[in-house]
This record gives structure tokens, sequence and C-alpha cells, in this order.
């Protein structure tokens, strides 16, 4: 009788946990994947990442010191490599696009970027997109994401 109980307990414990494990494991290989493709487009670069993120499906680092930032993203569709050296960028800003909606009078933010201002020449603005309502459908924390990269390129910056 104890040892039936025993079995049983054992199994379902397993049919619970091992879900989880899995999954966790999933995205722990996403995230090394993310990273190794980031520190990869340092390393064309004669670049080395000394701070870096890694978020869902995008990863942002920064080499301190040669100031050049690096984003990679990985969509289903497309991969996204970008490389801003920050020695020619003047200030930094999030930008983000909404749409309105009957329940919110102010919308749904439908894109983030992250907005670089050149100090050369305003046509070589550029813009990391973060969020895109088409390929993420929910915000899940991207705000506080680039809000924090906002911030660390600003001090950069000053």
């Amino acid at each position: 009788m104890n040892l039936g109980i025993t079995i049983t307990s054992t199994v379902l414990v397993l049919l619970v946990v091992a879900p989880v494990v899995l999954m966790q494991q999933q995205q722990k290989n996403k995230e090394r994947k993310l990273l190794k493709a980031l520190k990869s487009l340092a390393s064309q670069h004669h670049s080395s990442i000394t701070e870096y993120d890694i978020f869902k499906n995008f990863a942002i680092g920064l080499d301190n010191q040669n100031n050049y930032l690096f984003f990679y993203k990985s969509h289903s569709t497309n991969e996204t490599f970008q490389r801003i050296n920050l020695n020619n960028i003047k200030s930094c800003g999030v930008s983000s696009s909404r749409k309105p909606n009957h329940k919110n009078s102010s919308g749904d933010i439908v894109r983030i970027e992250l907005v670089f201002n050149s100090t050369v020449n305003s046509s070589d603005n550029q813009s990391i997109e973060i969020y895109n309502q088409t390929e993420d459908f929910q915000l899940n924390g991207e705000l506080e994401i680039v809000r924090k990269w906002e911030h660390k390129i600003r001090e950069i910056l000053k």
C-alpha cells in the first residue's frame, strides 16, 4: 500500500516539475544564443561587451572601452544587428508610438525605440526598435529596460 502511494506521488511530482525544468532550460539556451550572437557582433568590430542585458528576444550590450553600443534582435522571420558609435551621439531618448483605442484615452503602445541623435548630421540619427506590437503582442517589461539603457547611455554622453 505505501509503495503504491509513493510511486504515485513520485510520478505526480515529476509530471508537475518536468515541464517547469524544461521551460527553464529552453529559456537559458535562448539567452545563451542571444548573448553569443551579441558577443560575435562585437568581436567582428574588434570590441568586447562589458555590460549587457538579455530580454525575451533581444540582447543589448555596451563596450565601455570603445564607447560602442551593440544590439541584436531575433525574430522568427528576421534578425537585426546594430552597432552605434556613442562618440558620434549627442543625445539619447525613448520614443514610443501609440495607437488610440476606446478604453484608454492615451492609447496602446505599439512601438518603443531608443533614439540616438547624431553630433554630425541629423540624417545620421539612428534608432533601435525594442518593442513592436505586431511582433511581440504584449508589453512585458520592455519599457523598463529601455529606460534603464537610456539612463546608462545618457551617463556616458555627459
